[in-house]
């Protein structure tokens, strides 16, 4: 049977005693007891594996080694008033919103001399890359877990746009409100069901445009989501818009450098790290992945942060946990990219050290979804009691992943790590592997 199980509990586990996979299947599997170093289950560990979104814990560990729990983005405005120029400074802030931006707009407006006109400038220096990854399958990029990477951002860089039938009438509408955003009705009428689709970029023109098409069941609202480009010139131009609404001309004049002399105007200060890092985890949100990577290799080098410069500074962290790997590497931070290959030594070492840091240990396990209760665990592993594995999932369209740390029914405290991949298709079945094999370990480890 698919689902039969021997495990036998003295000394390791070998590959000989483990849950059977389908002949199609890779799989590898590592589990230590982080206490007393014990490797219980041991198959294929030290084989790469493609992570998926695991990836983010690796991301996790490292900006907590480097910027601490407590960090906070400061986004800010900063005032020439002898050039009668305006700077909003980014910091590379995921989740910046609409209402951060009317707030700081008004506490400049308060403090600026009269002038005739203003010029508003972005400076996007402390971040740099490309918007879209290597390894980024390009049929995601229109998809909602996949949206451009970018200095500055508008909340995670995605639309929410608003469907609805009233009175025979077909409304529209999107948050957040973006100045240049076209929005195409494409063929919407109303039926006896809703079948609405939503495409969108422009990725080429970096200009954001949705179209809406489909049908809608009469009296219904439906909502859908959808990335959108050209997120710093867009935000660039809501402040312009805020400015305005206090009497301040301003026009937006591109990039530029600000002088770090300058006054500054308004603060714009995200919620602390171990919070976004909650944001990031729960529900695998892979643009706030990468700013936060990005945001380590600034921190670190001192230069504008990129992915590559992160990814190594992720990549001296994995060495320091796991000396002898080989055959492994990194793409980016959040697991999107097909490039990434890991091995399950390595992924149930970053939990082992995350979890068991003394400097931020509970912001580290607090940040992942918790088995049968929230982010993309909270359907999964409902069988055992909530919170006995608390971790991060993954998965490509053949590739699923999963590494956290269980809590048996023992008390024994693991660190785990499974990966497998499989022909396309199959991430439900995987899934229900997975579950079933920590399942039966937390019964009898």
């Amino acid at each position: 049977m698919f689902f039969s199980l021997l495990l036998i509990l003295s000394g390791v586990l070998g590959s000989e005693t483990v849950l059977y996979t389908p002949s199609t299947w890779d799989s590898g599997i590592f589990a230590v007891d982080p206490e007393s170093g014990d490797v219980l289950i041991s198959v294929n560990a030290d084989t790469p594996f493609r992570p998926a979104s695991t990836v983010k814990a690796v991301t996790t560990l490292t900006a907590l080694n480097t910027l601490g729990a407590a960090h906070v983005y400061c986004t800010t405005i900063e005032v020439d008033t002898l050039a009668n120029s305006i700077f909003l400074v980014g910091a590379g802030a995921p989740l910046l919103s609409i209402e951060d931006v009317a707030r700081a707009a008004m506490e400049t407006a308060a403090v600026l001399p009269e002038r005739t006109n203003w010029n508003l400038f972005l400076d996007p220096s402390a971040l740099t890359g490309e918007s879209h990854l290597p390894g980024w399958d390009a049929a995601d990029w229109n998809r909602t877990y996949c949206p451009p990477v970018e200095p500055l951002c508008i909340g995670d860089n995605v639309l929410e746009i608003v469907v609805a039938s009233v009175n025979g009438t077909i409304r529209l509408f999107t948050y957040p409100p973006l100045p240049g955003l076209r929005v195409f009705a494409g063929n919407i009428t109303t039926g006896s069901l809703t079948a609405l689709t939503a495409t969108g970029g422009n990725w080429e023109t970096d200009q954001p445009e949705v179209t809406v098409s489909g049908t809608i069941r009469t009296g219904t609202r439906e909502i859908l989501y959808k990335p959108f480009a050209g997120a710093p010139d867009e935000l660039a131009q809501v402040l312009c818009d805020e400015l305005d609404l206090w009497d301040v001309n301003v026009s937006y004049s591109g990039t530029g450098k600000a002088d770090s002399s300058l006054l500054t105007t308004a603060v714009m200060y995200s919620d602390p790290l171990w919070m976004i890092l909650g944001s990031m985890n729960k529900w695998s949100r892979n643009i706030v992945a990468e700013q936060i990577l990005r945001t380590v290799a600034n921190e670190e080098t001192g230069e504008s942060g990129s992915t590559r410069a992160g990814c190594d500074i992720s990549g001296t962290l994995l060495d320091s946990l796991v000396p002898e790997a080989r055959g492994w590497q990194l793409a980016d931070g959040s697991g999107l990219s097909r490039f990434n290959l890991l091995t399950p030594r390595q992924l149930a070492a970053v939990f082992t050290a995350g979890a068991g840091s003394l400097e931020f240990g509970p912001e580290f396990l607090a940040s992942f979804p918790v088995n049968g209760v929230d982010g993309t665990l909270s359907e999964r592993m409902r069988k055992l009691p909530a919170g006995a594995f608390r971790g991060k999932t993954g998965s490509l369209n053949d590739t699923c992943a999963i590494a956290g740390i269980l809590t048996a029914q023992s008390g024994r405290r693991i660190a785990l790590a499974i990966l497998l991949e499989f022909p396309r298709g199959q991430i439900w079945r995987a899934r229900a592997w997975q579950d079933r094999y920590i399942e039966s370990m937390y019964y009898s480890l």
